[in-house]
């Protein structure tokens, strides 16, 4: 059996990669990037590489030269855009590869919707903010200003330029100016103390979740999670029952992320999934539980198999250290002293890797090339 990873140029995919390679399994590579490669081709792990430039190219070798009729692959797809165009393709694909799919074409497409997804949600319980989907240029029917501005869904090309906090109608006028969607979600704005996020992966359409940990963040913004956080044992037990009928309703089999936010009221407040690993999953691997390696093992036997989850230490911090040192330092949210102190303690970084160097060097490297072209 080869393992198949469905790429994007960025380092989420990377730590797929490097997770499988820890493991002593060297995967067969689809990139697809609109340009050369500038991160990806040069993770050490890769077997073979097949650089595309869409999505259909990437498909179509996928079919060409790995759909046997006597052997099924494991398929990771690793962005929204490669997920929904698989979940599109599940009957064709689902007799050559095990991937993340809901049992039916364009099941995972449709729940992408962050109206819909939102919608299941508050059928199982979980506490949502109040949400609207209108036209372009519409002002909200229900909502009380502050209002967020959100895609209706993540497929959308920069579907997070889309993101705009609203205090008042002048504000959303204004924000319409840039948002280039026919249709926006409009979402009652929480004060927020904390963004969590729960890592996980469903088998057996849905009915069995394995999610042992969860994520929180020493710094967020207003429209966006952080880039320095750290991974604790999931502490949310009333919430298990509620998360486990949503997935069951979605009969989704794959990894996934579920995201939450934590507003001043004390509130929990669901803010959607992502039906795909998150950009944080190769640090879930080096704190001890490698989701893609289980994933596969627990496809593979019908169950959930957790026999190689050996976590060594809590809390595991975790830094996108390039993101965050433009966003804190550079924004003069934090000294540069205290950031290099943080990156000095951090466990682990999502670009450099002592075991697999060349992807940091080389992505600076063709950044600052293509910063003097």
């Amino acid at each position: 059996m080869n393992y198949i990873v469905f790429a994007i140029d960025h380092f989420s995919p990377l730590g797929v990669i490097r997770s499988l390679g820890e493991a002593g399994i060297n995967p067969i590579v689809i990139l697809y990037s609109e340009r050369k490669s500038i991160l990806i081709q040069y993770c050490r792990y890769i077997s073979v590489l097949h650089e595309v430039r869409s999505i259909e190219e990437g498909y179509n070798i996928l079919l060409k030269h790995y759909a046997q009729p006597h052997e099924k692959h494991m398929l990771y797809a690793t962005s929204d855009n490669i997920e929904s165009f698989l979940d599109l393709h599940y009957e064709d694909l689902a007799p050559y590869f095990y991937f993340y799919n809901a049992a039916k074409d364009g099941r995972i497409t449709r729940m992408m919707e962050k109206g819909e997804i939102v919608r299941l949600a508050q059928e199982v319980g979980l506490k949502t903010p109040k949400t609207e989907e209108v036209k372009h240029g519409d002002l909200p029917h229900t909502l009380r200003y502050p209002i967020i501005t959100k895609a209706v869904n993540s497929t959308i090309k920069n579907w997070k330029s889309n993101v705009f906090v609203c205090h008042d109608e002048q504000e959303l006028k204004d924000a319409y100016k840039s948002i280039h969607c026919e249709r926006v979600i409009l979402q009652e704005y929480v004060e927020k103390v904390d963004e969590l996020n729960f890592e996980g992966f469903c088998i057996n359409n849905g009915r069995d979740v394995y999610m042992p940990l969860q994520n929180r963040f020493f710094r967020t913004t207003d429209t966006s999670y952080g880039n320095y956080l750290y991974i604790e044992r999931y502490n949310y037990p009333e919430l298990l029952g509620m998360i486990r009928h949503l997935f069951e309703h979605t009969c989704f089999n794959g990894i996934f992320e579920m995201e939450f936010m934590i507003g001043k009221d004390g509130g929990l407040y669901f803010l959607e999934i992502n039906f795909r690993n998150s950009a944080w999953l190769y640090a879930y691997t080096r704190c001890g539980v490698n989701f893609p390696l289980m994933y596969a093992k627990s496809i593979l036997a019908g169950k959930i198999v957790d026999e190689d989850a050996h976590i060594a230490k809590l809390p595991f911090t975790l830094m996108d250290e390039l993101t965050d040192f433009k966003w804190s330092v550079l924004g003069q949210k934090v000294s540069l002293h205290k950031w290099l102190r943080e990156l000095k303690n951090v466990d682990c970084l999502f670009y450099y890797n002592r075991l697999d160097k060349k992807p940091f060097y080389m992505y600076l490297l063709n950044r600052l090339r293509r910063a003097l072209l």
